[in-house]
């Protein structure tokens, strides 16, 4: 949510802003509830929105009508609102409306909507010093109305999409836990509507769970302890208390307890089970009229209603058409590439259609590459038109490309496209079309040279007179990540042949662990070069 306006820089600015029908609140105690503000404010007229912002301690408050924030800015004048035993400051805000954003600007400015209220509520959580899970968060919602399902995620903050079986469900739980402290001091809550009609859960994990389904036991996943209440003390550890099964949905207590989560201690989260986030739940639209593998992915993804997306947080002095086709091409047939002038940072990119784009945009924010976390939204155009004399990038390379005819997009062929396996981003890449006697040290110096992180360890499958192929492990995420983005479509020499090999990479789900006892040829360096 954000409001649009100028600056109040100074207090003493303050008192010559003009009259609006939103107020700002400040110097707010921690822990003040959105309900806490509806009740004190109410009596003056009819409340249209509140925004909370836990982490400076602010809000806004949007009446139905000028008069209401005019009697409450009056009040004010008079005599200062308390909340709790402490003092408030009240003015009227500089913006007329408490808007959304829908996205991150695009280069044709801003696209914002009113508020709507949805059954399903975005949670973001400020300064989450302990595990935030789908216990912690269930039993943060659950007293408020039926919880259906639950996505965690981590950005920038841990955030949560809740889905209840009703708005009114919804509504009465932003009233009550908005601007909330999960524990005491820390793991502030400010709640939303979020956009999304509908959560699809593949798995249930300690990042996602279906109360509706019994999904299929994810054996990973062994434990999850009861989380602690709403402005509870955080413990760890309480091992005679019941826990939930991954076999279905964990029961709870009506009344919040004090009890901590244990976190979970392995690390499988996005990586083996991935929650979309969709309107609706049609099945995923095969790529140019045939049917594709989507192993790893849901079965119903959003429609975001155009084949072209925005790309945001690109490090422009590392990213160009060519890596980020790299990138793209692992979802759907990419067309069209072009980088913003005047939005540095940011590109469009053209797929073949709107379920191409569903999925790049449900893997993006898992994706780190040269130091920034990429995300991304459907853009307002359909097309990208041609750039007859794009501008350089810093790399010397054009700022636009078309590869609608590139023999590297992978779903242009239905044998070829059947062969595709979707999986979310993780620090393990499956490597294929290699010569046949590719040597450990030649997948090596392919990264060395690319000035890449080199793989920690090396599994190949077994060889063929055609090609090889097999698994690239590294440390992180964030650097198999910049492999695949900088190596994928390397070109090796073939012998005897005009026609080179190229070196095709994708994220892989499976761990070369499972692979290594019967590959005995699995190569670990003794040395690993530094990340650029």
């Amino acid at each position: 949510m954000a409001v649009v306006s100028r600056k109040r820089n100074r207090p003493e600015e303050w008192g010559d802003i003009e009259p609006s029908p939103v107020i700002h609140l400040s110097d707010l105690p921690e822990h003040t509830l959105e309900i806490d503000l509806e009740k004190m404010l109410q009596q003056y007229g009819a409340v249209r929105e509140i925004t909370i912002m836990p982490n400076k301690r602010q809000a806004l408050v949007e009446f139905e009508d000028q008069s209401g924030a005019d009697k409450v800015v009056a009040r004010a004048a008079e005599q200062q609102f308390l909340v709790g035993n402490q003092r408030i400051r009240v003015a009227y805000s500089t913006s007329k409306r408490i808007i959304h954003r829908a996205g991150v600007t695009e280069e044709y400015g801003d696209e914002r909507c009113p508020p709507s209220e949805n059954n399903i509520l975005l949670l973001t959580i400020y300064n989450a010093h302990y595990p935030i899970n789908v216990d912690v968060i269930h039993q943060v919602a659950n007293r408020h109305g039926k919880v259906l399902r639950i996505v965690v995620f981590r950005r920038k903050e841990v955030q949560a999409m809740v889905e209840f079986s009703s708005v009114a469900e919804a509504r009465a739980c932003k009233r009550h836990i908005n601007g909330a402290d999960i524990y005491s001091g820390c793991c502030s809550l400010k709640v939303e509507f979020a956009k999304q009609s509908r959560l699809s859960v593949t798995r249930n994990t300690s990042e996602s769970w279906d109360y509706e389904n019994p999904l299929p036991e994810y054996a990973d996943v062994s434990r999850l302890r009861p989380a602690a209440s709403l402005l509870g003390k955080f413990e760890s550890g309480h091992p005679d208390q019941s826990v939930p099964s991954a076999k279905g949905p964990s029961e709870f207590p009506d009344t919040y307890s004090s009890s901590g989560p244990h976190g979970l201690t392995n690390s499988h989260t996005l990586l083996n089970a991935l929650a979309m986030l969709t309107p609706g739940s049609s099945a995923i639209a095969p790529v140019n009229g045939f049917p594709y593998s989507d192993l790893g992915l849901p079965h119903s993804l959003r429609k975001s209603g155009s084949p072209v997306v925005m790309v945001y947080n690109l490090n422009i002095n590392h990213m160009n058409c060519d890596r980020l086709f790299n990138l793209f091409c692992l979802y759907g047939n990419v067309g069209r590439i072009k980088f913003l002038r005047s939005k540095e940072g940011s590109a469009m990119v053209q797929m073949h259609d709107v379920a191409s784009v569903d999925r790049a945009l449900a893997y993006l924010p898992m994706i780190t590459f040269a130091g920034q976390t990429l995300n991304g939204q459907p853009s307002r155009q359909t097309q990208i038109m041609d750039v007859p004399q794009p501008h350089t990038l810093p790399d010397g390379t054009e700022s636009y490309k078309d590869f609608t005819h590139s023999r590297n997009n992978r779903y242009l062929q239905p044998e070829s496209a059947a062969k595709n396996r979707i999986y979310p981003p993780s620090n393990v890449l499956h490597y294929w079309n290699c010569p046949p006697s590719f040597s450990t040290e030649e997948i090596q110096s392919i990264f060395a040279n690319a000035a890449v992180t080199i793989p920690l360890t090396v599994t190949p499958f077994q060889k063929n007179d055609r090609s090889s192929s097999g698994l690239l492990e590294w440390g992180t995420l964030e650097e198999a990540c910049e492999a695949l983005i900088v190596c994928n479509h390397t070109t090796i020499p073939r012998a005897g042949s005009r026609f080179p090999f190229t070196m095709r990479l994708a994220f892989s789900f499976t761990s070369r662990d499972t692979l290594a006892p019967s590959h005995p040829e699995v190569w670990q360096p003794k040395s690993r070069l530094p990340s650029h």
